[in-house]
């Protein structure tokens, strides 16, 4: 018979229990605290570096984008930047010796300029020179009105160049079948929204601040030789353009030509962006001019944050072209809108529709575009 164990309970113990585990060894709560304080800092760092974080007050900042120009003609650019005639005779074997030319075979034709050539192969082919005639005198003043508008106050504070980089891109955008078929129609496109107008000042309220007249004067005299005919080569057959404050994800699918004035400068890719794609004629009826949605209604979009701001450092200059002396351009007060002045409510016009509610709340919103949609349709690369 086995004898039994009798077992008794040590005094000053809770029981028959395992001993308690030893801690593990690992970082402490102030370790985990640090590194997350670290990683916060990191972030607005960078943040505030990429000017994707503005804190208010904080003064003007600049934004470092990145810039892929190339000739448009690699082989022509290289020749025209040679030292010599033995090293442009290396890219081209077929190329004539100049002393070889004499004065006989000189031909009436104005000679060439070297700079223009140079400019042209790496920017590439200019527009073609085209006169904008409106079909009434109506037409006619509407046109001038709309693009020294755009000159203005796109780019009112540069110089000539950039004045004339921006009514250039306007009139590539009235010949080509992309853009409507007119010169209001093409600065105003989209300013019945707020945050959707092509050109910024359409729909963000700066048509509410007046012009200064000696400005404006000038931004008339440019856009009235624009309209003549001339033909400013340095932005080539751009149809874009942007400032360094903002890098649109559009700019990624088109090609840049140029910096002018205050602004970058982008043509389409392929034939779209080639002479042949301009050939759209000008019928010469404009709409009224625009802006077609309210002052008051862009400001108040304005201060909601949804209409961009642009500005850029100046960039190069030109060499400044002869300017017709004509009439000025109407100013934004004078020039009407039917029986109306720019930027004001149509009178007795009827209040837009109120949306439908449905007993559903979900479906109060179905007009309305999801946040994950927002950007669909927009090029990617």
């Amino acid at each position: 018979m086995k004898p039994e164990l009798h077992l008794t309970e040590r005094a000053g113990s809770s029981g028959w229990r395992d001993p308690a585990p030893a801690a593990l060894a690992g970082p402490s709560r102030n370790f985990w605290a640090g590194l997350i304080a670290a990683v916060t800092v990191a972030c607005l760092a960078m943040l505030l570096s990429a000017g994707q974080l503005r804190p208010r007050e904080s003064g003007a900042y600049r934004v470092s984008v990145p810039l892929d120009f190339k000739p448009f003609d690699p082989e022509r650019w290289a020749i025209m930047n040679s030292e010599s005639y033995a090293d442009a005779l290396k890219i081209d074997p077929s190329l004539p010796d100049p002393r070889s030319i004499d004065y006989a075979d000189a031909t009436a034709l104005p000679p060439v300029d070297p700079a223009a050539l140079r400019d042209e192969a790496f920017v590439g082919p200019p527009a073609k020179p085209y006169v904008f005639r409106g079909a009434s005198a109506t037409d006619r003043e509407r046109a001038h009105y709309c693009l020294t508008a755009a000159v203005y106050y796109e780019a009112g504070s540069e110089t000539d160049a950039g004045m004339r980089g921006v009514a250039q891109t306007v009139l590539n955008r009235v010949r080509h079948p992309s853009f409507p078929n007119s010169v209001c129609g093409v600065v105003f496109q989209g300013s019945q929204r707020a945050g959707v107008c092509q050109f910024t000042f359409a729909c963000d309220g700066a048509m509410a601040r007046a012009p200064n007249r000696a400005g404006w004067l000038r931004a008339s005299r440019i856009a009235s030789a624009a309209l003549g005919g001339a033909v400013f080569p340095g932005v080539g057959l751009a149809t874009h353009y942007h400032t360094t404050a903002i890098w649109p994800r559009w700019g990624q699918s088109l090609v840049m030509t140029n910096i002018v004035g205050a602004h970058i400068f982008h043509r389409w890719r392929g034939r779209w962006g080639m002479p042949d794609a301009f050939r759209v004629p000008y019928l010469g009826r404009e709409p009224v001019p625009g802006p077609y949605l309210a002052v008051a209604d862009q400001l108040a979009a304005r201060a909601q944050g949804t209409a961009p701001t642009a500005l850029l450092p100046a960039g190069s200059g030109s060499t400044a072209a002869p300017l017709p002396d004509v009439a000025p351009a109407p100013l934004p007060g004078a020039m009407a809108q039917g029986d109306r002045a720019i930027g004001t409510p149509v009178p007795g016009a009827k209040p837009a529709p109120a949306q439908p509610t449905y007993a559903d709340p979900r479906l109060n919103r179905s007009g309305e575009v999801r946040d994950e949609f927002q950007n669909s349709g927009e090029w990617i690369r």
